[in-house]
């Protein structure tokens, strides 16, 4: 690979896509698989991330069985994503975006919230299995846990698994679960590669997915330059910022709706710029962008009408419960991703229904109300 890469790179223009640099990431990541601790430790991480999720579950790692050479972890009998996706559109509109909603969420909380992210999302690392729940009171506390226990758990995928290649019979049986008030639960395997973005990175991702959720396409195309490796050698700094406008613009007619955007076109045409303006692009960037497209196409066979950003807003408004007062005031991080927050917000009440509407204006008037007061007061400042 380093040699093709290499060669790639002597190709004009081609160097700017930084192959060399990124064949060289993918090898240490490839020789930190060989440990499997690490990937034991990892699950070990996402367990305690998830933990206070029913929808989503990793497999427990039995540490002190692993080694660098075995994994010792739970096994899960479990539908494989693959199957889900052979039948999506046909077994009801309700499941099939509930593990869209699911699957996004997730992802979402582990890029915005966690900063820990699977960066090896595709299908064949996705299992699904279903649970009921039911809401639990113990002394004036409400709490929604499992009501379904493992057996069961593993009778029905068992049924589901017995209906082999019959396609309407899969359909039936899932639209039944759904009727009866069965909920999907996603299975993550294979944590064994994961991306943290540094500091530095992590304030200019936030920073371009503002501009973007903004559809400032000229802000976008001005930050992937400043923030690049070597923003002295790019090329019409200006007219690359102008392109990205365009660009912005064209996907602002359409909103961003995975139906009507085309992530990987999208991302061809970015990457089309950034070879003949000689933008370099950090690596931990390349990988955030991998994951989205593997989740593209999830996303787009499950529900076409998918909107990256509104899918975002639950996570943003987590995020603004978790960081309150001068925590939330003094972390660069946080902050800038509140603005990202309230732009959204912005951007969902214009297109929203009156049931929207109610129940933004409920939510502001929680608790979480005096955020917004303390970082209104610091943007007046």
């Amino acid at each position: 690979m380093k040699f093709f890469a290499n060669l790639v790179d002597v190709i004009p223009t081609m160097e700017w896509l930084s192959l060399p640099d990124e064949v060289e990431q993918f090898s240490i990541l490839m020789r930190l698989q060989l440990d499997l601790r690490i990937e034991a430790l990892n699950l070990a991480k996402f367990r305690h991330n998830f933990r206070n999720r029913l929808d989503i579950h990793f497999p427990k790692p039995f540490l002190n069985f692993s080694t660098r050479e075995v994994l010792v972890e739970e096994y899960i009998k479990a539908i494989p994503m693959e199957k889900l996706l052979s039948l999506s559109g046909n077994f009801g509109k309700n499941l099939s975006k509930e593990v869209s909603d699911k699957g996004l969420d997730s992802f979402l909380q582990m890029l915005i919230l966690d900063n820990f992210v699977h960066a090896d999302l595709h299908p064949g690392n996705m299992l699904i299995r279903f649970y009921r729940n039911e809401m639990y009171t113990h002394e004036r506390e409400y709490k929604i846990v499992k009501s379904t226990n493992e057996n069961e758990t593993n009778r029905i995928t068992e049924e589901l698994l017995s209906l082999g290649n019959d396609s309407q019979a899969w359909c039936n049986k899932l639209e039944s679960l759904y009727e009866n008030g069965y909920h999907a639960e996603i299975c993550f395997l294979d944590v064994g590669l994961i991306t943290e973005l540094n500091h530095d990175d992590r304030i200019n991702f936030i920073d371009l997915f503002k501009a973007l959720s903004e559809f400032d396409g000229y802000k976008a195309g001005d930050l992937m330059v400043e923030r690049s490796r070597t923003p002295e050698t790019v090329v019409n700094k200006e007219i690359f910022a102008l392109k990205v406008e365009k660009l912005v613009d064209r996907m602002k007619e359409r909103t961003f709706t995975l139906g009507n955007i085309s992530i990987g076109d999208l991302l061809d045409q970015v990457l089309s710029m950034v070879r003949s303006h000689h933008v370099r692009m950090e690596g931990d960037f390349i990988t955030v962008i991998v994951a989205i497209l593997l989740l593209e196409g999830m996303g787009r066979q499950l529900d076409p009408q998918l909107d990256l950003f509104a899918s975002s807003l639950p996570v943003l408004r987590k995020l603004g419960i978790l960081k309150e007062g001068k925590e939330l005031l003094q972390n660069e991080d946080s902050l800038n991703m509140m603005k990202v927050w309230l732009a959204l917000e912005v951007r969902q009440l214009i297109n929203a229904s009156i049931q929207d509407v109610s129940f933004f204006l409920c939510f502001i008037l929680s608790p979480v109300s005096k955020i917004f007061g303390k970082v209104t007061q610091q943007f007046s400042y």
